[in-house]
């Protein structure tokens, strides 16, 4: 994934996900939002070498190169604040992490389930255990243009093929 060519690999990322694809408007919102913030974005008084993305109207990407700054536990706190800020007003919960978004068996369309609703297409064996699931754990930008999206079997949702002995 060619994505934040200005960034090193090594660079620390967080990502936000939408439970539901962004509508044109919400997008807007968030960009207006975020380009506001990158713009002031410190940490202890030094601006941050910051930016951001959304990708496959789903997630927001937020980047950070620490070559020179880095990001502190106030300056991070004030992100996440940010993307609260904008999920409230927007009412949209970018904090739920059993949220599983994957693509579809035609690898087409990036779609989200509950984990109740994956352990229930697993059982039913309507989700392959190949089908890529995005890996909203990884922290950095290599990890991101490498390894984010990986066979379900490969993340952290293959403890539900096991337990339900597909």
């Amino acid at each position: 994934m060619s994505i934040f060519k200005n960034f090193p690999d090594h660079s620390k990322i967080w990502i936000y996900a939408s439970p539901k694809p962004l509508m044109l408007e919400e997008h807007e919102y968030i960009t207006a939002e975020l380009e506001n913030f990158m713009d002031e974005w410190a940490a202890h008084g030094a601006k941050l070498k910051a930016d951001f993305t959304i990708l496959y109207k789903r997630f927001i990407v937020v980047v950070v190169d620490e070559e020179n700054q880095s990001a502190s536990g106030c300056s991070i706190d004030s992100c996440v604040k940010k993307i609260q800020a904008i999920g409230s007003k927007l009412n949209i919960d970018f904090f739920n992490r059993l949220l599983v978004i994957y693509r579809d068996e035609n690898n087409n369309m990036v779609v989200g389930c509950t984990i109740a609703e994956l352990k229930e297409m697993i059982a039913e064996h309507d989700f392959p255990n190949s089908t890529p699931v995005f890996n909203n754990a990884i922290t950095t930008l290599g990890e991101l243009r490498t390894s984010w999206e990986i066979p379900a079997t490969k993340s952290w949702i293959a403890k539900y093929f096991k337990s339900i002995n597909v």
